[in-house]
C-alpha cells in the first residue's frame, strides 16, 4: 500500500418526522460559479436516488438535476450551501439575493438543517417580477397530488420533517419597481506596487463593497399582489401540510413622494422612520381585510427589516428578517422546546433594524383584547417585532398572524403542530389494525403517553396531567359509519402552558393511515 486517500464525502441525509426545527426555502439562488454543475456531488446522488429524483418515474433530467432546479437540496450548515449555490454579493449579484442571505442568517442563529427548492437564479434589474412571482406562487401548482406534479412549496409533500416554509424573495418580486444596478467596488489603489515599511503601512480594514441601491418598497397595489401570494401558499398549507409554520416578511411600505419648498421631489430617505411607520399601518390594515384573509395561525409575520452581519450582500443593507426569525426558531427548538417562546432566544450577528417603531408600537397591550371589530392594535400583538431592549436588540414578540387569543402565541400553535404530527406517525401504526375497542385503548395510550411527555416538559398547563389533558377514543367520539368505515376519532384536550384557553383537538385516524385534525379546532374558555 503506498498511500491512503480520504475522501471527505457528506452523507445522505435521513428524514425525522419527529424533528421540529428544519425549514425549507423556495425561491431564487444562483449555483456556485453561476454555473451548473458537471456531475452531482456524492452526498446529493443518493440522496436523489432514495427521493425518485433520478431513477424512476418521477426521475427529472439530468440538466434540471446538475442545475439543482425546482428539486430540494438538503443543507446541514452555510458551509455546505455556498459549495452548490452563490452565497450574495461580488460581480454576479444585484443586491437581491434574498434567498442565500436567508439561508445564512438562519445557520447563524442556530439551524441546523433546511431544504432549498431553487427556482431560477434572483431577480435582476432586466427582468419581469411578476413572471417570477408566478413561478413561486401560482395556486395551480399547489393542487399536485402526484410526485411527477410537485413545485416550489408542494415539495412538503415528500418533506415530512419540515417545520417551517421560506419564500424569501416574495417582497422583492411583489414590489412594482424592479431593482437597479448599483454595484460599488472597493477602489483599488492606485500607482505601481512597492514595498512600504509594516510600522509606516495602513492597517485600516479596507470596506466591504456594498449595493446602494433602495430596498425593495411596496405600494398599495403591491400589498394586493404580495397578499394573494402568500394567500395561495396559505390554503396550501391549510390543505397539505398543518404542520407547517410559513415564516414570511412584512414587507417595506413604499414612501409616498414629498415635494419640498423647492420644488424638488425626494423620496424614501425623506421621511421619518415614524412616518414610514404610519403608512405600514395603513397598508397593513387593508391587507388584513382582502377577502383572502392572512389572519390565520399557519403564517408568521416578521418586521423590521434587519441589519446584519452579511446583509451588506443586500440593496441597502436591509436583510428581510424571515431567516433570522426562522433560525431563532430552530434554535429554541432545539434548545428549549419548539413549544416554548422563542423571545428567550438573543439573535447573533444582528446590529440594527429599519424602521425603528415607535415605542407604543412594541408594547403589549395592558388589558385584554376584543378581536373582529376592525379596532387598531399595536404591531407587537400581529407581527414577530424585533426591537432594542436594555438587554440588547431581541426578538420582542413570538405571535402569529391569527386574529384571536387562543392561537395567536405562536407557541401554542407550534405545539398543536407536534401533536398532530404525531398522531399521524401514530395513525401509521395503527391503520393495519381492525377498528375496535383495543385498538381505541391502543391509540388512546399512546396519546396519552404523548400528553404525559409533553405535561414533564412544561408545555402544558396543570398541577396534575389529569388538570393538564385528557385524551377520549370510544363509541362517544364516533359514530356507527366512522366504526364501519374504519375510521378512528380520538378527541384531546389540553390547556397550553402559554395560554389561558381550553383547546380541543379532533384527531381522525383514516383507513389510508392518515391522521388530520377535524373540521377547525374547536375551542372553548376555561370555565
Amino acid at each position: 500500500m503506498s498511500r491512503i486517500v480520504f475522501d471527505d464525502q457528506r452523507p445522505s441525509p435521513t428524514m425525522n418526522p419527529g424533528r421540529f426545527d428544519v425549514a425549507c426555502f423556495v425561491g431564487l439562488v444562483r449555483l456556485a460559479g453561476g454555473v451548473p454543475l458537471t456531475a452531482i456531488p456524492g452526498g446529493l446522488a443518493p440522496w436523489f436516488a432514495q427521493q425518485g429524483w433520478n431513477v424512476g418515474p418521477y426521475q427529472r433530467s439530468s440538466a434540471q438535476l446538475l442545475s439543482l432546479l425546482d428539486v430540494p437540496v438538503p443543507v446541514e450548515s452555510f458551509a455546505n450551501f455556498v459549495a452548490l449555490f452563490d452565497p450574495g454579493g461580488g460581480t454576479l449579484g444585484n443586491g437581491t439575493d434574498y434567498l442565500a442571505a436567508a439561508v445564512r442568517s438562519f445557520f447563524a442563529q442556530g439551524g441546523r438543517r433546511c431544504y432549498v427548492v431553487r427556482m431560477g437564479d434572483p431577480i435582476a434589474p432586466s427582468d419581469d417580477p411578476p413572471k417570477l412571482l408566478a413561478k413561486l406562487a401560482v395556486a395551480d401548482r399547489y393542487a399536485a397530488d402526484d410526485q411527477r406534479g410537485w413545485s416550489g412549496v408542494t415539495h412538503l409533500a415528500g418533506l415530512p420533517e419540515v417545520s417551517f416554509l421560506l419564500l424569501p424573495d416574495l417582497p422583492v418580486l411583489s414590489a412594482s419597481l424592479p431593482p437597479s444596478l448599483s454595484y460599488a467596488p472597493s477602489a483599488l489603489p492606485a500607482g505601481p506596487e512597492q514595498f512600504v515599511e509594516c510600522s509606516v503601512a495602513d492597517l485600516t480594514p479596507s470596506e466591504l463593497s456594498t449595493y446602494s441601491a433602495p430596498a425593495p418598497t411596496l405600494a398599495a397595489k403591491d400589498y394586493a399582489n404580495w397578499a394573494s401570494a402568500v394567500s395561495g401558499v396559505l390554503e396550501y398549507i391549510a390543505s397539505s401540510a398543518r404542520d407547517v409554520q410559513f415564516v414570511a416578511a412584512m414587507p417595506l411600505p413604499q414612501s409616498p413622494d414629498t415635494t419640498t419648498a423647492a420644488g424638488a421631489t425626494t423620496g424614501s430617505a425623506s421621511l421619518l422612520a415614524a412616518d414610514l411607520h404610519q403608512v405600514l399601518l395603513a397598508q397593513f390594515n387593508e391587507i388584513a381585510t382582502l377577502p383572502a384573509s392572512l389572519s390565520t395561525a399557519f403564517l408568521q409575520l416578521g418586521y423590521p427589516w434587519l441589519k446584519t452581519t452579511g446583509s451588506y450582500v443586500l440593496n441597502e443593507g436591509l436583510e428581510p428578517p424571515d431567516g433570522a426569525l426562522a433560525g431563532i426558531l430552530a434554535r429554541n427548538a432545539l434548545t428549549r422546546g419548539t413549544f416554548t417562546s422563542a423571545t428567550k432566544v438573543p439573535p447573533s450577528e444582528v446590529f440594527d433594524v429599519w424602521p425603528a417603531l415607535p415605542m407604543e408600537e412594541t408594547l403589549s397591550s395592558a388589558t385584554p383584547l376584543t378581536w373582529g371589530d376592525n379596532s387598531r392594535k399595536p404591531l407587537i400583538e400581529r407581527l414577530s417585532l424585533f426591537g432594542f431592549t436594555p438587554s440588547g436588540l431581541r426578538l420582542l414578540s413570538d405571535v402569529t398572524a391569527s386574529a384571536g387569543e387562543s392561537y395567536r402565541a405562536a407557541p401554542v400553535n407550534r405545539l398543536v403542530s407536534v401533536i398532530s404530527r404525531t398522531a399521524e406517525r401514530l395513525g401509521e401504526v395503527l391503520v393495519f389494525g381492525n377498528s375496535g375497542p383495543n385498538q381505541w385503548a391502543r391509540l388512546r395510550n399512546s396519546l396519552t403517553q404523548l400528553m404525559t411527555a409533553l405535561w414533564q416538559a412544561n408545555a402544558l398547563d396543570g398541577a396534575t396531567a389529569q388538570d393538564a389533558f385528557s385524551v377520549t377514543c370510544d363509541r362517544s367520539t364516533m359514530t356507527q359509519n366512522d366504526i364501519d368505515n374504519g375510521r378512528v376519532i380520538a378527541v384531546v384536550t389540553f390547556t397550553a402552558a402559554s395560554t389561558i384557553e381550553l383547546i380541543r383537538v379532533t384527531l381522525a385516524i383514516e383507513p389510508s393511515g392518515a391522521a388530520a385534525q377535524g373540521p377547525g379546532l374547536v375551542l372553548a374558555g376555561v370555565a
